[in-house]
């Protein structure tokens, strides 16, 4: 049996590490690249959180229902959302004539049951998680005001990117405003999230406790 010759192999990975940053000089790509957060919606999953719902909306401008009381939708809503008060599977899938569906409900339970419904009868369909209040934290509060820390480079103007997206949305901006979402997703910055402390985290455990009245 011939022994491993131990100079030889670090000849060999020495070989692959310089081929390696060739090949990422090439690409434009560091060997510290990373891959961005995947925003899609797969079918498997029937909760997303707010920045892939954000993106099955900006991307394939899907139908968003609000299943809440009325009141609640006065209060605060989705932009472009559906007001459809305790809705029926039947209902939305006529409302969303084809379209991809998002729904939200004043609990997840109850959207979870829509969905499979939904999904029973063919549409493609998922859930926002955390509902109204979920997305009102993302977009509504300012970034600073409960956060124990700065928001991360370019957070701000990614967030300002996504906000003008849903106050009047423009298709020509439609790629900006995706890239905006990877950043945000990517970030991973919950400015109701308190990171230190543990007077604070044994007060709320480690949550910021917000009331904006969503439903």
């Amino acid at each position: 049996m011939s022994r491993f010759n131990t100079k030889l192999g670090a000849g060999v990975l020495v070989g692959a590490a310089a081929l390696y940053a060739a090949l990422s000089l090439a690409t434009g790509r560091t060997a510290h690249a990373e891959v961005p957060p995947d925003l899609s919606a797969p079918a498997k999953d029937a909760a997303l959180d707010v920045w892939k719902g954000a993106a099955l909306v900006v991307q394939e401008g899907a139908f968003v229902a609000d299943v809440r009381p009325a009141d609640a939708y006065a209060r605060y809503h989705l932009p472009g959302a559906k007001s459809m008060p305790a809705a029926s599977a039947a209902g939305v899938r006529a409302a969303a004539a084809g379209l991809p569906v998002l729904v939200y409900a004043g609990k997840d339970e109850v959207a979870q049951k829509l969905v499979a419904e939904l999904r029973g009868a063919g549409t493609r369909c998922w859930y926002l998680a955390d509902g109204a209040r979920a997305w009102y934290l993302a977009f509504q509060l300012p970034v600073p005001l409960f956060a124990e820390s700065s928001p991360p480079d370019g957070y701000p103007e990614a967030l300002h990117a996504a906000e003008g997206w849903f106050e009047r949305p423009d298709p020509a901006k439609r790629a900006r405003v995706a890239e905006a979402l990877q950043v945000l997703a990517k970030a991973n910055y919950q400015p109701t999230l308190l990171k230190s402390g543990k007077k604070a985290a044994a007060a709320s455990g480690g949550k910021k406790k917000i009331s904006g009245g969503c439903g």
